[in-house]
């Protein structure tokens, strides 16, 4: 799974730079790659996407869209398992800072190449300067849709399916995990006041949900399956421990104290950087080691133990 969070201040206001967003059949005129986005329904698209040669088509669902705050969405059935968000953040009556955080599971060898070196988060930067020159040029939103769509559980996706009917294991769950905490990662990032404290402590309860099951169910295997095992495992803890920390000294802070912001994105860079090694080193060790069906219980296990019931 890639992953990639990055932010633009542009010079307008905050309704302005939300509306154009909202906007998806506008896309192609800033997201390299995007060949068009199709409007089926206030919370339905249809994209089409040419990358290094590869044609791609997916669906996505809108789950989430607050005026002037976010839009979050994710892949419904198509060739891309994908995610994402973008915040909206008024820096002034006529600037906004605009954050998006995608997470997207690479399907061939040019998309799994470019993710390895960073091409991923080079493209997106790219794209939001694009955005940036393309609302200043004009000035106004080229359209608006000023509806609200209230975050919700969204409607089963191909792998929610998969799920249920038992054939997730649990780098899957993790994975998903993972997309969960890096949303709410860049939304904490962009809010403000009481919305960011609150979110804050949503972060913070999921983050010890999500390290509380890796370290009774993953961790312990990741070990015993010989070689760097150990080693793989014992780092992971290590970070683990060190966000810990970081956590621990946000917590004595008010979300309006100057130096909250410092340490958040210590805990933002730290948390990122663990999910990397996981994703690239403990799971694929784990897929490579560990047979599918106890990969399937220990999915059963970790939920278990996440939810209380062990």
């Amino acid at each position: 799974m890639s992953s990639v969070a990055e932010s633009v201040d542009v010079h307008v206001p905050v309704r302005t730079a939300y509306n154009q967003w909202t906007q998806f059949e506008s896309f192609p005129a800033f997201m390299s790659g995007v060949v068009t986005v199709q409007q089926l329904d206030d919370q339905h698209t249809h994209w089409v996407t040419e990358i290094g040669g590869a044609h791609r088509e997916f669906d996505a669902e809108i789950v989430e869209q607050r005026p002037d705050e976010r839009i979050a969405w994710h892949s419904t059935q198509g060739d891309i398992q994908h995610s994402g968000a973008v915040s909206f953040q008024p820096l002034a009556a006529d600037e906004t800072r605009v954050t998006v955080d995608m997470a997207w599971e690479p399907s061939g060898m040019v998309e799994k190449v470019g993710s390895a070196v960073g091409i991923d988060h080079r493209q997106v930067k790219a794209d939001l300067q694009r955005f940036k020159e393309f609302i200043e040029e004009r000035g106004a939103e080229t359209g608006q849709w000023r509806g609200e769509v209230p975050g919700h559980t969204p409607t089963q996706t191909p792998a929610t399916a998969a799920m249920a009917a038992g054939t997730r294991d649990v780098v899957d769950v993790l994975i998903d995990q993972h997309t969960q905490v890096k949303q709410l990662l860049a939304q904490t990032s962009a809010a403000r006041g009481a919305e960011k404290q609150r979110l804050f402590d949503q972060l913070a309860q999921l983050l010890e949900m999500h390290e509380k099951g890796e370290q009774r169910v993953v961790h312990p295997v990741t070990r015993a399956t010989g070689g760097a095992g150990a080693q793989t495992a014992e780092a992971r803890v290590t970070e683990e421990g060190r966000a810990d920390r970081l956590i621990a000294e946000i917590k004595d802070l008010s979300a309006n104290n100057a130096e909250f912001d410092a340490w958040f994105e210590q805990l933002r860079q730290a948390v990122l950087t663990h999910a990397e090694h996981e994703e690239n080193e403990e799971f694929p060790k784990l897929r490579q080691d560990v047979a599918p069906e106890r990969l399937r219980t220990m999915a059963e296990e970790l939920i278990a133990v996440q939810s209380g019931r062990s």
